[in-house]
């Protein structure tokens, strides 16, 4: 099978993205330490943190062990040749999914493990930097953060792709993505404990430091005066960081993977019609994913600005210059990839140019969480105003305030994702609209596949700003706790203002691409019950 030029764009750009993950890397632990009690107060945090990894990974790592055998015994045992959706079976279907499981966790714990040591590193830096810079502090806190952006996403991206290769994909690629499923579910094995774990105690440690510091002995957040400081701030990093990175991991691997499922029904259309190149249905995921990554790395040098600039407004830029280059990959992907299906559209119109829409809808939906997410969580917007004005007359008008405002913003963000899942699926049931009366439709299908593709190009510039809260949450601890300047301090907390807000952007958006690939993975596992049961499932029939 003779690929399109265009598909090796997928391990270029995963290649590509690791590389400067690494040069970032370096510019960051090569930059100003600090002061000695910076540097004391950094090493305790990096301690604890190094410490929590460790046990956590460690038992996590033995789980899925058991766990890959188990899933190997009861696909062997359950994947019969009546069920199965490939010419694979039993033993062999078998162990191909309980290495794809333990690759698929590999590959998540590694990616969680390097991004969380770059944060507890980075931390010392953006303290340090803060002291001469708002700009210079900004650039350290973002680019520590995009460390772990960039190789959640390119070992999510390089993973299912050799995965993919392994499993005979370049022969049989309408066969192969149902072979590598239990990459997807390594990554979410690792993602549920990663979570789960990272985020209890970073709860746990937040709560009771603020309860014996603030409420019992009246002290401010983070005055050293208080051990449990500490501790809320290594948990800052493995929940935050580690925690969500192993969560946006499992995301875009079971997203990609599920697309391509979908893929398959429009390759054997393809196949069916002579359409050139039908495989490029199956590799049309992967490819957009890299084109993400090319963009996001473009974006990472447009991250400067003045020194009474907004840091938001900093990270907006970059984040719209991402969005950009997205739009343009997204475009010219469509394009190559689709055109081959001419003129199937409504009305006579090209294929490509609605599935081109159909991703420039989801895209559209990321850009509409960051700015909900962002007025419903900054600073400057009314709600928050609101909630800091009804706090003045105690506890209660808080809660109360805070609670109507966190419904609005749900109403909202449910229905921002409606109306995505709604225009992609009917953008993709005009892009192949054309197809001979009787033929079964996939383009709706299909068409929230593009779309949730869209939303996850600027997924790696997500995760470095979600990264950059907690990276500038403990920069603020450890001015706090070294007796910084009040320069910086107050630059300190300045970015952590915003680094609270990214991090709810980053909870948004992980919720939201959740939500677009439980649609995804249900449409494949109703295919799979139509296969076992030899019936159709439909709407309102049994």
């Amino acid at each position: 099978m003779e690929l399109q030029p265009i598909t090796w764009v997928i391990p270029i750009a995963g290649l590509l993205a690791i590389v400067f993950a690494l040069y970032l890397a370096y510019d960051v632990l090569h930059r100003d330490t600090g002061t000695e009690a910076m540097q004391e107060i950094a090493g305790m945090i990096f301690e604890g943190a190094v410490a929590f990894i460790r046990r956590q990974y460690q038992t996590i790592a033995l789980l899925a062990l058991g766990g890959a055998v188990v899933i190997g015994l009861v696909i062997t045992l359950v994947e019969t040749r009546q069920v199965a959706d490939t010419d694979i079976y039993g033993l062999d279907l078998g162990w191909r999914t309980g290495l794809a499981f333990l690759v698929g966790a590999a590959c998540s714990m590694a990616s969680g493990i390097i991004g969380m040591y770059i944060s507890v590193r980075s931390n010392l830096r953006t303290a340090a930097a803060a002291r001469h810079s708002l700009v210079g502090a900004v650039q350290t806190a973002l680019r520590g953060g995009a460390v772990s952006g960039f190789l959640v996403v390119a070992l999510s991206l390089l993973g299912v792709y050799a995965m993919f290769a392994l499993y005979g994909g370049f022969s049989h690629p309408n066969q192969a993505p149902f072979l590598i499923v239990g990459y997807g579910f390594g990554a979410s094995f690792v993602a549920l404990f990663a979570q789960l774990g990272g985020g209890i105690y970073t709860k746990a440690a937040d709560v009771g430091s603020d309860l014996v510091g603030k409420v019992e002995a009246g002290i401010p957040e983070d005055d050293p005066r208080n051990a449990g400081v500490v501790a809320d701030l290594v948990g800052d990093n493995v929940g935050d960081c580690a925690g969500r990175g192993a969560d946006l991991f499992e995301s875009t691997a079971a997203e990609n993977i599920g697309a391509m499922i979908l893929g398959v029904a429009v390759y054997t259309i393809a196949s069916a019609s002579g359409w050139p190149h039908p495989e490029a249905w199956i590799f049309f995921p992967l490819v957009v994913r890299a084109f993400g990554l090319i963009a996001t790395i473009v974006a990472m040098f447009f991250i400067g600005g003045r020194e009474d600039e907004n840091p938001m407004s900093m990270l907006n830029r970059g984040y719209w210059v991402t969005t950009i280059l997205s739009v343009a990959g997204l475009a010219l992907t469509t394009w190559q990839m689709m055109g081959g299906a001419g003129q199937l559209g409504a009305g006579g119109t090209p294929t490509w140019l609605w599935f081109f829409l159909a991703g420039c809808v989801g895209l559209a939906t990321s850009v509409a969480f960051v700015y909900l997410t962002q007025y419903y969580t900054a600073g400057s917007y009314r709600p928050v105003r609101e909630i800091a004005e009804a706090s003045k007359t105690g506890p209660a008008t808080n809660i109360i305030s805070g609670t109507a405002v966190g419904f609005e913003t749900t109403a909202l963000t449910a229905i921002t994702i409606g109306i995505a899942l709604f225009l992609s699926h009917w953008l993709g049931q005009q892009a192949l609209s054309g197809l001979p009366a009787g033929q079964a439709n996939p383009g709706g299908i299909f068409g929230t596949a593009v779309a949730t593709m869209g939303m996850l190009m600027t997924t790696a510039f997500i995760l470095a700003m979600d990264t950059f809260g907690p990276i500038t949450d403990n920069a603020g601890g450890i001015a706090e706790f070294s007796h910084a300047e009040a320069g910086a301090r107050e630059i300190t907390d300045r970015l952590d203002a915003v680094g609270n807000t990214t991090k709810a952007l980053t909870k948004g958006y992980a919720i939201a691409s959740a939500s677009l690939a439980a649609f995804l993975l249900f449409s494949a596992y109703i295919d799979k019950v139509n296969l076992i049961l030899g019936n159709q499932i439909r709407a309102g029939t049994r």
